[in-house]
């Protein structure tokens, strides 16, 4: 290519600009090939140290870039008479071409736009929404707890007719929760009292710890299970140290 126009200073420059780009295409090519060779990922100090190479170099690219903005706004490049232009002509083309390819111009401009979020005017822009998203957060969480929090069937539901849901329960889940809870006080006492003659002649048998606790003991060593934990017998429920056969105290000598 034909310098046309510069000086040895403006030359000096453009291969200043050329040396610091092929320096950030020699880190990003680096880095490339780092993660493709390791299986897993890098250690995270290799990917540090690699991020702020990468950093350091664009960093340069940007200054000198800025500092020789007229510089460069008017170079005008042209292919010199003896340049292989039928057999380069890839190259020549590339080389010559005045708009950014399709997918290098979408990752520029997904740049720009970070970089206007990153300005006063794109931090109060995102201050904005934040404050719309938190505001209609609020309601809607005010409005589930008074209108659907105590409802059985949800607002589509009820719409497409609760009729066709298939819950796969026995029983309606609108029924009154008294009788269910009156059928386990008494499923409680009988347990308790007994049925009467026919369970005072049967000998009384013996029931273990609950398989939760079980369950609770083996994952914590700890037989007080939380309460946020459900049971799944009804009525009667061993907690803690009840059914849990314990050795006998060892005998004083």
């Amino acid at each position: 290519m034909a310098t046309l126009g510069l000086d040895d200073d403006e030359l000096k420059l453009v291969e200043q600009t050329l040396s610091r780009l092929a320096q950030l295409s020699s880190s990003i090519q680096s880095l490339k090939l780092d993660i493709l060779k390791c299986n897993p990922l890098p250690h995270p100090t290799s990917l540090q140290a690699s991020a702020q190479i990468l950093q350091r170099n664009l960093q340069t690219v940007l200054d000198s870039l800025t500092e020789n903005e007229s510089l460069f706004s008017r170079i005008a490049i042209h292919p010199s008479t003896n340049y292989p232009g039928r057999t380069q002509e890839a190259i020549l083309t590339q080389l010559l071409r005045k708009k950014l390819e399709p997918d290098v111009e979408e990752l520029v401009a997904k740049g720009r736009e970070t970089a206007k979020l990153a300005t006063p005017e794109g931090v109060a822009e995102l201050q904005q929404i934040w404050d719309e998203l938190r505001a209609w957060t609020h309601s809607r969480i005010a409005t589930y707890v008074r209108d659907e929090a105590g409802q059985i069937y949800t607002k589509e539901e009820v719409e497409s007719g609760v009729e066709n849901i298939r819950t796969g329960l026995k029983r309606d889940i609108d029924e009154d929760e008294d009788d269910e809870d009156d059928e386990d006080e008494e499923a409680e006492a009988e347990a308790e009292n007994g049925d009467g003659a026919q369970e005072g002649n049967k000998p009384k048998i013996s029931r273990g710890p609950e398989p939760e606790t079980l369950l609770w003991f083996a994952s914590r060593c700890d037989f007080e299970v939380p309460r946020n934990v459900e049971y799944e017998r009804k009525g009667a429920l061993n907690k803690g140290f009840d059914g849990v056969n314990l050795p006998p105290d060892a005998m004083q000598l």
